[in-house]
């Protein structure tokens, strides 16, 4: 019975053997078809494998222990149209593939058509400019998602909060977390009792992402404008009929002309609870930097109140983010950017370790001087009472 045990497992050994010694391997470079410029953090997509990865810095990724044969692969960069290819690769061998990706240009009409907002409207196709438009402020967000957890690391910074009345005394506080939200959206559940006060859940742009939100949401062209110093293009969005009955956000994306990264984003209540009974309004401003190349984060924002009886909105909290950090399995490389998580599963253990900072005498990938460590967390948005 012992031979018998031993003559199954090593053939079982032979064969997976066999296997890993048939697989194939492919090297992937992603550039414009413009100028050759490299398109670092480019996301790929295997759709028969459901796996998604981002290219480095340099736009270059290896896809190992690959079965021989037709491999379909999906190019999806911010400021570019997608594109699909089909690599064919053999056994033990290397397919080296340049692809070159053309640069997004959609002629945006000078006219605003407004549409009519129905549950079914997240569901059905979109019109071909708001096409396109959906599709880059989701790889906004999606390629953040996949940076945060290919290349772990977390953002700090500073909020202070109370209305800013004069002679007001402002409540400070530290904080450090995940650039990813800690609570999904979840519609109509996006605020709760804080005390005194009450916090407003915010979408953040992983939300964005997130087809609990896209799926309840109408998003519209809303045309061209300023956000800042950027030239933009505005898109709307709202929540569906059904979702609107209840209290819920509205509000405007703001995608830059130039590369389509998100730059901005305004938020309204679209009606008042009830238990907000000295109020008649609530919004946020926010906007958002470059982290690395066509990847955006959270960099500032502004939360105000309207009082009841007042026409101006009082400004009631503020904050940024400072610095960005590297968890200590992914600390940084020469470049001062993250390197991959060669095992995911460290990421939970070294969520409580210390981070590190980009080289010496450098800023941190915002263009932030990197602020001190054990900060404390603060980042709720909340609504003033007076």
């Amino acid at each position: 019975m012992r031979t018998a045990l031993f003559v199954v497992a090593t053939l079982a050994a032979t064969a997976l053997s066999k296997a890993r010694a048939q697989n194939a391997t492919i090297l992937i470079r992603t550039v414009a078809r413009e100028g050759g410029e490299a398109l670092g953090f480019t996301s790929i997509s295997m759709p028969r494998h459901s796996l998604q990865r981002l290219t480095n810095e340099r736009g270059t990724i290896v896809l190992p222990n690959l079965s021989p044969g037709a491999v379909s692969l999906r190019f999806r960069r911010i400021g570019f149209a997608p594109k699909d290819t089909v690599v064919d690769v053999t056994a033990n061998d290397t397919a080296r593939v340049v692809v070159e990706m053309v640069r997004l240009a959609i002629e945006l009409p000078t006219v605003v058509v407004e549409g009519t907002c129905t549950d079914r409207t997240p569901f059905e196709e979109k019109q071909p400019i708001m096409g396109k438009l959906f599709d880059q402020v989701q790889q906004n967000a999606e390629r953040l998602v996949l940076l945060a957890k290919e290349r772990a690391f977390m953002i700090t910074g500073t909020e202070d909060y109370g209305p800013r009345k004069r002679g007001a005394v402002l409540a400070g506080a530290s904080f450090t977390r995940s650039p990813l939200p800690d609570k999904p959206y979840v519609p109509g559940g996006i605020y709760w009792r804080m005390g005194k006060t009450y916090g407003v859940k915010q979408p953040e742009l992983a939300d964005i992402a997130d087809t609990s939100f896209t799926n309840n949401h109408c998003f519209w062209y809303a045309g061209q404008t300023q956000f800042g110093a950027d030239s933009v293009v505005r898109v709307d969005f709202e929540p569906v009929p059904w979702l609107a009955k209840d209290v819920d956000l509205e509000g405007s994306l703001y995608l830059r002309l130039d590369g389509y990264r998100l730059v901005g984003m305004v938020t309204r209540l679209n009606r008042m609870p009830r238990e907000f009974s000295n109020l008649v309004g609530y919004a946020t401003r926010v906007r958002f930097d470059e982290l690395v190349s066509g990847i955006p984060i959270l960099a500032d924002w502004e939360v105000t109140n309207t009082f009841r009886g007042s026409k101006e909105p009082t400004v009631v909290a503020t904050g940024r983010v400072t610095a960005v950090r590297c968890l200590e399995a992914s600390k940084p490389d020469s470049l001062g950017v993250c390197r991959p998580i060669a095992d995911r599963r460290r990421i939970r253990n070294d969520a409580s370790r210390p981070y590190f900072d980009s080289p010496p005498s450098s800023t941190g990938p915002l263009g932030c001087p990197h602020a001190s460590q054990n900060r404390k967390p603060a980042h709720e948005r909340r609504a003033a009472t007076r």
